[in-house]
Order: structure tokens, then C-alpha cells, then sequence
């Protein structure tokens, strides 16, 4: 039977049902596991054991909302009659690529998705489709509704014609991952609706406006986010990688294994991987 891991900060997989026994790796929040059989509130699967406490099963509403790195997609639609959910339908022939803007720590897509539902965002009204974080995606709306993302009006074609995706830019969050999510999204997107690359396009397109403005203020940057969502350069399988990933989760240096084998080796990566051993050595 298959889960869906709700730990926030991933879940420990272990080589035996308990916590005495030595961790292996893990999974990350939101992925979908196949338990093989269990035992004392322990799940075997095929890559050790896991606390069952931190599953849920898959029910027929999650089905298809997994991307092809395993991530599944929070539904959290906002409720029909609100401000910002003007309705009316979209053919979804693009998808528009957006940066929260909100570098305060703690701005995931978690406090994005309670924000689309409070009443700042009503008033505005502001509305989006997905949140994409370095560890989940938050659905807020139909892709076949329109949203008040574009700033182009009601009938504007962003807002009309497009879906809207928002990268979290959050101060302590991995922006690198947050990317590489947003990728696998519009992978599935893209699969889904039959939208070509070529109409995956920034925010600034439709009313000039400098967004997603991290991603076009560093050079080549939009290039390879298309490299991603086109799948070149996202990770393939990779044994010794695989291994040395796990490795350093055993050893509590990473969390989230799961994340750090599917990320895009950028110079940024290693940095924040040199940053994690430094502080092992460390002691901090």
C-alpha cells in the first residue's frame, strides 16, 4: 500500500522497526512511499523502515498530483465565493513563473497558502494557482480557473489564459530546491495540458513587472530554470551519489536525503553543503 510522509522535517528511515535501530537516510515531506508489510507501528519499504506514525495513506483524490521526483501536491483550494477566486475558465495555455517576493524566514508555501486565504488577500484580491517551496507544493486553485496573478485585469491574458506558479524566496530556505520543485511542477503541468515550453514564461511578460526577479537578475539563471523544466539537468539516477547522500544522512551532517539526490548541482549547492559539513566538524 502506498503513503504519503506528513513530517514536516522528513522522515528517518531506519534498518530495523524502531529507533534503536541506525538510520539509513530518509524521505522527504510530501513523498510517496510503498509499505511492504509492517510491524509494531513500523513500515517496511524498500529501503529500510519507517515510523508509520509519520504516514497517511494515498486516497484517490492524490492520485496523478505526484511529481516525477515523488513530491505530491497539497490541495488547499481556496473556497468558492471568495474575493479572490474570481472563477470564470482558463484554457491553460501558459504557465507564468513568479517569486514570492518575501524573504522573511518562516514565508514557505505553507504561510503563503494561509495568506491566500486570509483577508489582505481578498482585498487586494490577489490569487495564484501553486506555491512551490524547497520541500512541497500548495494547490490553491483549479488549473482550469482563472486567478488575479498577472496584474493584467479579469480579462487579461496572464491572468485568462495562464497558470500561475509562485517560487518561494524565504530567508533560510533552499532557493536552489524551491527551483528545482517549481521545475518538476511545471514538468507535470506541462504533461498535463499539453503546454509547450516555449509557453512557460516569466511574469515580466505580461505587464513588464521585474519577476520572478531573483531568477532574471542573475545571468543564464531562466535559461537553465527551462533547462530543468524540460528535464535536462535534473538528476537521473545515480548509485555512488545515492550512497554518499545517505551516508551523510546517517551521519546527521543533511536532512531531507531525499531532496539532496534530486537537487541540480549549481556552485550554490555545494556551497550550502560545504556550510552543513563545516558546522558538523564544528560541533554546531
Amino acid at each position: 500500500m502506498r503513503y504519503i510522509v506528513t513530517a514536516q522535517s522528513g522522515l528517518n528511515i531506519r534498518t530495523g522497526p524502531g529507533t534503536n535501530y541506525d538510520k539509513t537516510g530518509g524521505y522527504s515531506y510530501g513523498a510517496v512511499v510503498a509499505v511492504e508489510a509492517t510491524r509494531n507501528g513500523w513500515g517496511q519499504t524498500d529501503r529500510g523502515w519507517v515510523s508509520m506514525d509519520y504516514l497517511r495513506p494515498v486516497e484517490a483524490a492524490d492520485e496523478g498530483l505526484v511529481t516525477d521526483t515523488g513530491l505530491r501536491i497539497i490541495q488547499d483550494i481556496l473556497p468558492s465565493g471568495a474575493k479572490n477566486r474570481p472563477g470564470g475558465s482558463n484554457p491553460d495555455t501558459y504557465i507564468t513563473i513568479h517569486e514570492t517576493g518575501n524573504f522573511a524566514k518562516g514565508a514557505d508555501a505553507a504561510a503563503h497558502a494561509a495568506y491566500l486565504r486570509g483577508s489582505s488577500a481578498q482585498a487586494a484580491p490577489v490569487s495564484w494557482h501553486y506555491t512551490v517551496d524547497d520541500h512541497s507544493i500548495y494547490q490553491h486553485l483549479p488549473d482550469d480557473e482563472r486567478a488575479y496573478h498577472a496584474g493584467d485585469g479579469g480579462s487579461g491574458p496572464g491572468n485568462a489564459s495562464s497558470i500561475g506558479i509562485e517560487i518561494c524566496v524565504d530567508a533560510g530556505g533552499n532557493f536552489e530546491q524551491a527551483k528545482a520543485n517549481a521545475a518538476a511542477l511545471v514538468r507535470l503541468l506541462m504533461a498535463r495540458h499539453g503546454i509547450q515550453l516555449d509557453h512557460v514564461v516569466q511574469h515580466n511578460r505580461w505587464t513588464g513587472k521585474d519577476c520572478p526577479k531573483t531568477i532574471r537578475a542573475t545571468a543564464g539563471a531562466w535559461e537553465a530554470f527551462l533547462a530543468l523544466c524540460g528535464g535536462q539537468g535534473s538528476q537521473g539516477s545515480d548509485p555512488e551519489l545515492e550512497a554518499a547522500v545517505d551516508a551523510l544522512a546517517g551521519a546527521e551532517i543533511i536532512n531531507s536525503p531525499a531532496r539532496w539526490k534530486a537537487l541540480d548541482y549549481t556552485a550554490n549547492t555545494v556551497r550550502l553543503l560545504l556550510i552543513k559539513m563545516g558546522k558538523y566538524v564544528q560541533g554546531d
